[in-house]
């Protein structure tokens, strides 16, 4: 509470982590013993303005976050977690769509928005952004641009810009609720998309109070933002898996359905090179196997789908400080071919651990004959699997 206004602030988390290269959100990473969006999450928390913090991650993360942050960590003052969209700015009206469902019980008069890859943004920053949102009904915190800026047309420079004149927007940026929800349904009607929710409420005609920042008050997009004491250390590990062939069960492979007369026997869809897979994730990790965390002696693993246990996995290794960074699978058998699901395999399988696909190959080999696969008996799979993982995570 500030001048006995209300005052929520909306942590906008639901970013792929693209620029990070790792496969995971750049929120979920750790810095010293906390994730990064613990970290955002306990400023906010522990201020004495913010009466309610609104999180908005993506829809994969949901489970995730609700496990390892919610549960776990019991954030103060987080009053709900919602699912974000395709841009940033679809997931922030997503939120204020969300508080105005939920007014009568959190009647907040002004709302701050955050980006939850910004960590290290100060009590101080806080304070001074909140009192000029409400005196100025919009404020964002900004600082000076320190290097040279040039318009380019991409193969030339065009012209030098005044760097007296430039500022580098940051977050928190405040606005009174009303206002920012006006702005933003005013951006939907017109199609209109930007990259922060200021620029949003200056298209409406308001003015934007700005506030001096910090440049402390970074926003994690690459490894090179996090601390430079920060190290990393690399793990591999390997996997292997046999199913025999059965007439009575389609052949799920990679996730992916392929064309077989034959499917393979097995506790779950007996998915062998996803099983491959997951025990070569958990090696890495040094976690146990496929078998210690989804035995065939629990019912509720029948005929469960190996994505679905894949996802779990994934879950796990990030529970752990762990991301993916490569795998490397092989099939082994006469038939059938894998060649042809290659890509869909990859594409699949990267959707269920967060990763681009071009971090996941897949190729396949025969016995020449030899052994039970050689004898069209069965298919067996390997698997390598690199991971890292920040020292300080441990």
């Amino acid at each position: 509470m500030y001048q006995e206004k209300r005052i929520a602030v909306i942590i906008a988390a639901a970013g792929s982590g693209t620029r990070m290269g790792s496969g995971i959100s750049k929120q979920y990473l750790t810095i010293g013993d906390d994730m990064v969006l613990a970290k955002t999450l306990q400023v906010f928390g522990t201020h004495p303005f913010i009466d309610d913090i609104f999180l908005v991650v993506r829809s994969e993360d949901m489970e995730f976050c609700r496990q390892e942050l919610v549960k776990k960590l019991r954030p103060a003052k987080l009053r709900a977690v919602i699912t974000g969209g395709k841009e940033r700015q679809d997931s922030v009206y997503n939120a204020l769509q969300t508080m105005q469902r939920l007014i009568d019980r959190w009647p907040d008069d002004y709302v701050l928005v955050h980006d939850g890859a910004r960590p290290f943004v100060s009590a101080d920053e806080i304070s001074r952004l909140t009192a000029a949102a409400v005196e100025h009904q919009a404020a964002a915190l900004g600082v000076p641009v320190k290097d040279t800026i040039k318009r380019s047309d991409g193969k030339v420079f065009l012209e030098t810009l005044d760097r007296n004149t430039l500022f580098a927007v940051q977050t928190p940026q405040g606005f009174q609720r009303e206002l920012l929800l006006e702005a933003h349904e005013k951006a939907r009607s017109e199609k209109r998309l930007s990259t922060d929710d200021a620029a949003l409420v200056e298209f409406i005609g308001k003015k934007v109070c700005l506030v001096p920042g910090s440049y402390d008050n970074i926003k994690i997009t690459t490894r090179e933002d996090l601390p430079q004491t920060e190290t990393f250390e690399w793990r591999s590990g390997s996997g292997y898996d046999v199913h025999r062939f059965t007439k009575d069960r389609p052949l799920v492979l990679g996730g992916v359905s392929v064309f077989s007369e034959q499917g393979l026997l097995g506790h779950s869809d007996a998915d062998v090179l996803t099983h491959a897979i997951m025990d070569a994730l958990l090696g890495a990790a040094g976690l146990g196997d496929i078998g210690t965390h989804f035995p065939d002696s629990e019912v509720k693993y029948k005929g469960c789908s190996s994505l679905v246990l894949l996802g779990r996995v994934r879950e796990l290794l990030l529970s752990k400080g762990f991301l993916v960074e490569n795998i490397d699978a092989t099939l082994i058998g006469e038939q059938p071919k894998i060649a042809p699901y290659a890509a869909e395999i990859r594409t699949t399988l990267g959707k269920t651990l967060g990763i681009p696909a071009e971090r996941i190959n897949i190729k396949g080999t025969t016995t020449e004959g030899l052994g039970f696969c050689g004898r069209r008996e069965g298919l067996a799979a390997s698997a390598t699997a690199m991971l890292s993982r920040s020292k300080s995570s441990k």
